[in-house]
């Protein structure tokens, strides 16, 4: 039988078995693609056409911002530093796709928050009708809707800068906390106002990175007694949407995993290899209760031989397909360090061998 994308994602992430693997990739550098364009990929074809691969619709159907008033202070050939909606002064890299640095922050303290949360409110100049809120654009029943609002404990730790929200958690709880909360409430409603305004979904998908290369940003017991009550949250908000939820979380997941199945999290995703996460090894303690979205090394690709390429490929596909609960996907997004060969390669064995 023949699935569509819809269909063979939601089975996989609902830890069943679909007629074969789910192949996805969310994010190709554009770097990527002009070298690709080189080596082989026509013009005006993007890459997701050229493999045809299962595709996830992915919308910000709403702004859940702060609404603070945006700022260039300063842009050239190179850079643009801004002050954005939140906040926050970020630099980001015209040329590059590497990731924007974060400079100042406008929150700084307990009372910056009082006065800014005010702001959260459900106003209709948050939605943006581009997105479908009727449904109209979203009536392709082939492809997963998920919406991507952002994570309260991201958004405190973006919000605040790194240092200063490591600090705040353990010599500010309340303050911390609030911001969680908060936050974690206002999404919900902005969530549910967006699905009775029309807006079709699968999914919620935070992208939070709330890992880093050694483990967890946060100790296991700090998430249990004080986070873990504002994710359960969302679940039960899923639950009665019927959403599936997915977290995108980088860094080393190994010690978060097992928080994340008792949260109720359906789906973790890019499974970073360099950081240690290994799916072949996962799949043997968590089948059947978490679906695996990702995990292929991208160093291996990069480094183009062919032998190592299809032993990363085979063995991981073949370990994580069984039962289901795997989607195949680079280990985070596929820099322009690979190339259109390898990366055909890995498709062809991901293909071959996902049936």
């Amino acid at each position: 039988m023949n699935m569509n994308s819809r269909e063979r994602l939601s089975l996989a992430l609902s830890k069943k078995m679909p007629d074969r693997v789910p192949l996805v990739e969310i994010s190709f550098w554009p770097e990527t693609v002009a070298r690709w364009r080189k080596e082989g990929l026509p013009e005006g074809v993007a890459p997701d056409d050229f493999f045809g691969l299962d595709r996830i619709d992915i919308r910000r159907p709403f702004d859940g911002s702060l609404l603070l008033a945006e700022q260039v202070i300063e842009e050239n050939e190179d850079y643009k530093l801004e002050k954005n909606s939140n906040g926050v002064t970020v630099k980001s890299w015209k040329k590059s796709y590497a990731t924007p640095s974060e400079i100042d922050f406008s929150i700084k303290t307990a009372e910056d928050w009082r006065i800014a949360r005010r702001s959260l409110e459900i106003l209709e100049e948050r939605f943006d009708p581009k997105t479908a809120l009727s449904g109209a654009e979203s009536t392709q029943d082939n492809l997963l809707r998920a919406i991507t609002p952002t994570d309260a404990i991201w958004f405190a730790i973006t919000l605040l800068g790194f240092e200063r929200a490591m600090d705040a958690m353990i010599s500010e709880p309340e303050f911390f906390d609030d911001i969680i909360g908060t936050y974690t409430r206002f999404v919900l409603k902005l969530c549910g106002h967006a699905l009775k305004k029309g807006l079709r979904c699968d999914a919620i998908w935070f992208f939070a990175d709330l890992c880093y290369k050694n483990g967890m940003l946060f100790s296991p017991r700090m998430y249990r007694e004080r986070f873990q009550q504002y994710h359960r949250m969302v679940r039960q908000f899923c639950d009665e949407h019927h959403l599936f939820l997915i977290l995108h979380c980088d860094g080393d997941v190994r010690q978060f995993l097992p928080l994340l199945i008792e949260t109720g999290f359906d789906c973790i995703q890019p499974l970073e290899a360099r950081a240690g996460n290994d799916v072949r090894e996962l799949k043997k303690k968590y089948a059947g209760k978490i679906c695996l979205f990702g995990n292929i090394n991208m160093d291996v690709l990069a480094r183009g031989d062919r032998v190592e390429i299809a032993d990363e490929v085979i063995s991981k596909v073949e370990a994580a397909k069984k039962d289901g609960g795997y989607i195949f996907h680079s280990d985070h997004s596929v820099p322009p360090t690979v190339s259109f060969d390898a990366y055909c390669l890995a498709h062809e064995l991901a293909r071959k061998h996902g049936n």
